[in-house]
């Protein structure tokens, strides 16, 4: 898959270092020369220096036959400017914008993200990302790991049983007996 990566500070260069990493062809694209010249040198990726949203420097860069790009500059105008750049000129399939301001990323606002309006197939906010993370930590924080699934309605939790633990070698299906006030399943047991 040939992949645009705009952007190339801590979020573009995780990116394109994992999508690299696949064997992706991906070309990075950002402003300050040097950030360019450290992710192709790192990573196994190629570069082009300018502005993410010029028409121009996307052509540079391979556009015409991407098939996903990635907006993930420090600036949400010019993520959105790069995703609406990528559709109306290029008709790049995928694209996946950063968006840090909760104006962008409130839920009253999201028919703007239709193709119709600003054609954004994924709006994505690391931001966001870690403050649920934290959440998810406090409300479980006994856990190594939670995941929140179906909106919220299930948690898929990791937790770590030590051998003093009074319900070690009870069977699964007496698990529930235990804890009947706790709606819970166990998926999966690692030794």
């Amino acid at each position: 898959m040939k992949v645009i990566i705009c952007g190339a500070g801590q979020v573009g260069w995780q990116i394109a270092r994992h999508l690299s990493g696949e064997k992706n062809d991906v070309t990075v694209v950002d402003n300050n020369p040097d950030l360019v010249a450290r992710a192709m040198e790192t990573l196994d990726v190629q570069g082009v220096t300018g502005f993410a949203s010029y028409p121009d420097v996307l052509e540079r860069a391979g556009a015409r036959d991407a098939d996903m790009i990635v907006a993930a500059t420090y600036s949400d105008e010019v993520n959105m400017v790069t995703c609406q750049v990528a559709h109306s000129i290029f008709n790049i399939p995928r694209k996946i914008a950063r968006l840090r301001a909760q104006s962008y990323l409130d839920a009253i606002y999201s028919d703007l993200y239709r193709r119709e309006h600003l054609p954004i197939d994924v709006v994505i906010s690391p931001e966001r990302e870690v403050a649920l993370a934290v959440l998810r930590r406090l409300a479980a924080p006994t856990a190594f790991d939670a995941e929140l699934f179906f909106g919220g309605k299930a948690t898929l939790l990791g937790i770590q049983i030590e051998e003093d633990c009074p319900v070690v070698n009870t069977p699964l299906r007496q698990l529930s007996d235990l804890f009947s006030t706790l709606k819970t399943i166990v998926v999966g047991v690692r030794r």
